[in-house]
């Protein structure tokens, strides 16, 4: 099973919460650049958006874990949602392939 990229958190009436685990691609976290390139790639543009990229770390007993993500709100109609996973699943994608770093095995 291929665990999703992109990923809806919370859908409340027209608000829509999606969660791109960018770092699973990447290996990194998503620059100020990509972040704007991002917002431009969703159109049309809603009346609300707001994207925000985080490192998350995460501990549990003998392991460290970091997690490279972005989210994004907006206000969406349910039919709108298919299409805004499919855009933040690309563009992930696209950085990716622009650069990635390797993990570290350790």
């Amino acid at each position: 099973m291929e665990t999703p990229v992109a990923f809806v958190t919370a859908h409340d009436g027209s608000r829509l919460e999606l969660l791109v685990n960018f770092g699973i691609l990447t290996g990194r976290e998503a620059t100020q650049a990509e972040v704007d390139r991002l917002a431009r790639t969703i159109t049309p543009t809603p009346d609300r958006l707001a994207i925000s990229a985080e490192r998350r770390h995460e501990f549990a007993e003998g392991t460290e874990t970091v997690v490279n993500l972005v989210s994004v709100e907006t206000e969406a109609e349910p039919d709108d949602i298919p299409r805004l996973l499919e855009v933040c699943e690309a563009w992930a994608a696209e950085c990716a392939a622009d650069r990635h770093l390797e993990t570290l095995d350790l």
